[in-house]
């Protein structure tokens, strides 16, 4: 299979996980919309599953692009907020797929997906707790800030709007909040 055509029945996946739901996808409806037949699918992916675990690699190297793009050396009072307007967009691009994602989890017994999403939690946890560590040895966080406590609160932060987006029309550029809780956590971590 070619790179390409991966990538076009990762896009056809990930629109329809975006439309429908996590719960909507299935090989049938991906293969359609790619303009396959079903059993052609499974030439491609072994199985839903496999499918699922790439569409989560996926959003975790948008994530890691999305960090990137971003000096470590960079102060906090920077940092964070160019780091989180790029990250509310790169959420508002993807329309809240990993809360879907992550509230499926939560009732899937599939293991292997279930690592996948820790994985990918782990990833973003771990970037924004090493780049706290940065800080906070250059002096540059509140004594005893724990990082990666914060690394959890800011994670938080984006969660939180993203249920917001989810639930309600607010739209995370529209203001409303978004800078203002982003200023209450580095009121609470800078030095």
């Amino acid at each position: 299979m070619t790179v390409s055509r991966k990538n076009l029945i990762l896009d056809k996946a990930m629109e329809l996980v975006i439309a429908e739901g996590l719960d909507q996808l299935t090989m049938g409806k991906v293969a359609r919309r790619v303009g396959f037949t079903e059993p052609a699918m499974y030439r491609h992916f072994a199985n839903k599953q496999e499918l699922v675990i790439q569409l989560i690699r996926r959003l975790g190297d948008g994530f890691d692009t999305v960090f990137r793009r971003f000096s470590p050396d960079a102060p906090p009072a920077v940092f964070f907020p160019a780091y989180f307007d790029a990250l509310l967009e790169y959420l508002q691009r993807v329309r809240g797929v990993t809360f879907q994602f992550l509230s499926a989890s939560a009732y899937n017994s599939d293991d292997a997906i279930r690592r996948e999403l820790q994985d990918l939690f782990l990833a973003q946890l771990g970037r924004i707790s090493g780049y706290l560590r940065g800080a906070a040895a250059r002096g540059e966080l509140r004594p005893g800030v724990d990082p990666e406590a914060a690394a959890l609160c800011f994670m938080g932060i984006g969660q939180a709007l993203v249920t917001r987006a989810l639930l309600t029309s607010w739209r995370a550029d529209d203001g409303g909040g978004s800078r203002q809780a982003l200023d209450v956590f580095l009121k609470g971590v800078l030095a």
